[in-house]
């Protein structure tokens, strides 16, 4: 039986956490207190579905060796859980946002870490109760340092769900970083629904000019987007004038107001709404200092990432 290690199971973890058990994998989330406890008593439920047997702790050092370990808190709660735990694993994994969600388990755990792109939604509800938001793909990929195959194994684990192994997860990595600064810096300042950004001309203009600061950044490292799943073409976007994405993102939005979308709340905005911080270093922080080792100028960037920087010391 593959054995499976959540560390961070808030609602993405709880999510993958429950299709790793129905696939068959003996899984431990690591969690909150009060949602440990909620499934330990009554299972793990997803969306309306039958609640899953799990076991859950709050201490990682509980958590023993693991084929799998998926790190899925928000970045600033790595040092904390990656620290406490005391195991090893066969593979690894981060569902977390920023172009460098890879690096603290590939400090941690070698040759075992794989880059990991997740176009998957989750909400927490009620302790012991998630909800899958938006079922987009996982992409995976073996790094330069991974021992081949093992983004495959990963993909393996979770047979019938959107997986899809990279044999150059990069593009990827820094496709949904680019655009997690652009869609989550403007949310996160003007604090609007996630389609409500889209349909207003001057926070169109605070993406574009985000999104293409982003690009540069990724053309300096030797990364070149790629456009990938759903509306948002960043790489498209970012080789457009600025009429012309203008049109393309209104668009989106238009098209998310038609389908009813209108109450999506990004992960910026669901922090806010609960008074807990949110990843200003991993977002944001590490794009600025990685434009600064090329000497990039990147003045919405940079601008963006003081005042959410301040927004949240604030609070």
């Amino acid at each position: 039986m593959t054995t499976v290690v959540v560390l961070g199971a808030g609602a993405l973890g709880s999510v993958y956490g429950a299709w790793f058990a129905e696939a068959g994998a003996d899984v431990t989330l690591v969690a909150r207190p009060a949602h440990a406890e909620a499934v330990n008593r009554s299972g793990l439920r997803i969306d309306d579905q039958a609640p899953v047997a799990i076991r859950a702790i709050t201490d990682p050092a509980q958590a023993g060796d693991c084929d799998i370990l998926l790190l899925a808190s928000k970045a600033f709660d790595n040092a904390e859980l990656l620290g406490g735990y005391r195991g090893s694993a066969q593979a690894a994994f981060s569902v977390q946002n920023g172009v460098r969600q890879a690096e603290p388990l590939t400090a941690r755990f070698g040759a075992a870490a794989v880059g990991c792109v997740s176009l998957v939604g989750g909400t927490l509800g009620e302790p012991g109760h998630a909800s899958h938001s938006f079922d987009g793909p996982t992409l995976l990929g073996d790094l330069s340092s991974t021992s081949p195959g093992t983004a495959a194994a990963i993909a393996a684990a979770l047979p019938g769900r959107k997986l899809e192994v990279h044999d150059d997860i990069a593009p990827a990595l820094w496709s949904k970083g680019v655009l997690a600064a652009a869609a989550m810096g403007v949310v996160g300042l003007t604090r609007l629904v996630y389609h409500r950004i889209f349909l207003l001309p001057e926070t169109r203009d605070v993406f574009y000019d985000l999104a293409c600061e982003g690009a540069a950044i990724a053309a300096a490292e030797g990364v070149e987007l790629i456009d990938g799943h759903g509306p948002f073409q960043i790489r498209a976007i970012t080789q457009e004038s600025r009429a012309e994405a203008h049109r393309r993102l209104l668009a989106v939005g238009e098209a998310m107001e038609a389908a009813g979308e209108t109450e999506v709340r990004v992960s910026i905005l669901q922090s806010i709404d609960r008074g807990r911080p949110f990843e200003v270093q991993a977002v944001f922080g590490d794009l600025v200092e990685i434009a600064h080792s090329h000497r990039l100028e990147v003045p919405t960037l940079r601008a963006v990432t003081r005042l959410l920087a301040a927004a949240m010391s604030g609070g």
